[in-house]
């Protein structure tokens, strides 16, 4: 349940939000900051669910009513979601958001309208100040959710009209404990608890999307095949058909290359046994290191908006490969 994963990883959260749905006095915008890892999207989808369905408990969702489900599988004619996580949000979906919540419910129910905004920075300018604009006066009944990971992403006048709930990092310990609890593997389980994977982690480790981002991890770094074939196999080996799914995997890849070199510069002594021994061995110098992480973080905003996969995947092996032949 929804429910219970925010109540048990972020209390603060759960408690505010839990007080402010029961006393009737919730905003009519929040914004959800906090790292990839926490349940941020859950948050908001709870909170959607919470404003239409009509048997609460608690103040939040009975989660089991048809109109809970509609709304989680984004299938609510009073419910709208914009994902920046898969694409950048544009003024044409900011203008069409506005539109359509400018006529009236489109369901008998509670009379709410919500719309969930994830990864909002991943939008064009026109895009918030449409967006801002839709802030300042939504209309009775009407309530926005944004999710980001860092405020500093969009900008402060968004900002300024919302109700801002911090999410924090559970602990990587809890995380590990919690993907053993779910029967995952020792070194999955290590990874995944350093990883963003939403609700599901045990359907995320068997899907091709972590399977193949842990392979190529491992042939970056020589584990798994010559580094130098790794273009090569990522065209016959590792790239998937739906283009979703594919940036999802070079997101999870490059997360997997950032977690390690922070785990080399931080001399950290974690993790499955090979990938110890690889940041014995390696020579990058801290100064490299940080460089690489920079770059690795532009790479990952290319993620959510890039058209051409072959193109993206080509310039990350290209910016990757540049640091290696430094250290030579």
């Amino acid at each position: 349940m929804l429910k219970e994963r925010l109540k048990e990883e972020q209390p603060l959260v759960y408690e505010a939000l839990s007080t402010a749905l029961s006393n009737g006095t919730l905003s009519h915008a929040l914004l959800f900051a906090g790292p990839d890892v926490t349940c941020k999207k859950e948050a908001a989808i709870l909170l959607a669910m919470s404003l239409l369905c009509e048997n609460r408990e608690d103040g939040f969702a009975c989660e089991t009513c048809n109109t809970c489900r509609r709304v989680k599988e984004n299938g609510h004619m009073d419910f709208v979601l914009l994902d920046g996580t898969q694409r950048s949000i544009s003024k044409d979906d900011a203008d069409a958001l506005q539109e359509k919540f400018s006529k009236t419910s489109g369901e008998a129910g509670t009379g709410q309208r919500v719309a969930v905004i994830l990864n909002a920075g991943n939008s064009s300018l026109s895009a918030m100040n449409s967006l801002l604009k839709f802030l300042e006066e939504p209309g009775a009944g009407i309530t926005v959710i944004l999710t980001v990971d860092n405020i500093s992403e969009i900008l402060p006048t968004i900002v300024s009209r919302c109700t801002v709930l911090h999410f924090v990092r559970p602990k990587e310990d809890y995380l590990l404990q919690k993907a053993r609890d779910n029967g995952i593997g020792e070194e999955d389980a290590w990874f995944i608890s350093h990883l963003s994977y939403g609700e599901d982690a045990l359907e995320f480790v068997k899907s091709d999307v972590y399977t193949h981002a842990v392979a190529m991890l491992k042939q970056m770094l020589n584990r798994n095949g010559p580094r130098s074939e790794w273009l090569v196999d990522y065209d016959i080996s590792y790239k998937l058909s739906e283009k979703d799914s594919n940036l999802q995997m070079i997101r999870t890849f490059l997360d997997l290359m950032d977690l390690y070199c922070h785990d080399v510069i931080l001399k950290s002594n974690q993790g499955p046994a090979w990938y110890r021994e690889t940041m014995r061995e390696t020579t990058l110098t801290n100064d490299v290191l940080a460089k690489l992480i920079i770059t690795i973080q532009r790479q990952k905003e290319l993620c959510t908006r890039f058209n051409d996969q072959n193109l993206l995947t080509a310039q990350i092996y290209q910016k990757l490969e540049e640091f290696f032949h430094d250290v030579k």
